[in-house]
């Protein structure tokens, strides 16, 4: 008895849903709604870029070796010298070569390759810290990574500038037929990442001296574009 019951209960439950769905369903139909969509783009400079800077062994004519242990410490030395902190310096990767691979003398043909990853925030100082590195060491040097440091805070400035934009299109296009605009019946966020930055790397070849001359054409180089931040909503709102 209390099964049956229960089970009169739930159906009643389950009807009377059923009836409150279908009433808000005809509720909806007769609310009269505009949908518009509203768009918001920034233009910003990146203010911290990564730099991955690939350094390798080199042996002179002469015999003599430049191991890799010695270029790290240029490397390291130059960074702190530049007044960056020794934490923005990370090892990225390690890897070696033997172009006289079927030789006896392998471990003398062996040279070893090191990749650094480097943090900035001035790209200007990447410059400095080149010029204080053998030149004949440095195998490339290659933005790896690039952002701002308010990234996600000027992403949600632009949202509610994109919801401000809808909403002053809306009031717009009902306004030559004298009607106004509503409550929010549905917002849509459309995600949109930044747009790539073009640059230029640092090869070898152009690293042979460390002129002043030299220096300014490799600053040059270095062509940042802005990151373009854009948001999108798409929001109906319904006519009073």
């Amino acid at each position: 008895m209390k099964k049956l019951s229960l089970f009169i209960i739930v159906i009643t439950i389950i009807l009377a849903a059923s009836e409150l769905q279908a009433q808000e369903k005809l509720v909806n139909k007769n609310i009269r709604t505009i949908s518009v969509t509203g768009v918001a783009e920034k233009e910003i400079l990146p203010d911290i870029i990564y730099f991955t800077i690939s350094l390798k062994e080199y042996q002179l004519k002469t015999g003599s070796k430049f191991e890799i242990s010695e270029l790290e410490n240029q490397l390291i030395n130059a960074v702190e010298k530049a007044g960056v902190d020794k934490k923005n310096l990370t090892v990225e990767n390690v890897y070696g070569y033997n172009y006289s691979w079927n030789k006896k003398n392998e471990n003398k043909d062996f040279m070893a390759r090191k990749q650094f990853q480097l943090k900035l925030s001035d790209t200007k100082k990447l410059n400095l810290i080149l010029s204080k590195i053998d030149p004949k060491s440095i195998e490339y040097v290659r933005v790896s990574q690039y952002t701002h440091s308010r990234l996600q805070d000027l992403n949600q400035e632009l949202q509610v500038e994109a919801v401000k934009n809808a909403k002053a299109k809306a009031e717009a296009l009902l306004k030559p037929l004298d009607e106004k605009v509503g409550k929010v019946i549905e917002l849509n966020e459309n995600q949109q990442n930044f747009q790539p930055i073009y640059y230029k790397s640092y090869q070898n070849n152009r690293m042979m001296s460390t002129s002043a001359e030299e220096t300014a054409s490799m600053e040059s180089d270095l062509d940042f574009k802005e990151i373009k931040l854009k948001a999108e909503v798409h929001i109906v709102f319904s006519i009073q």
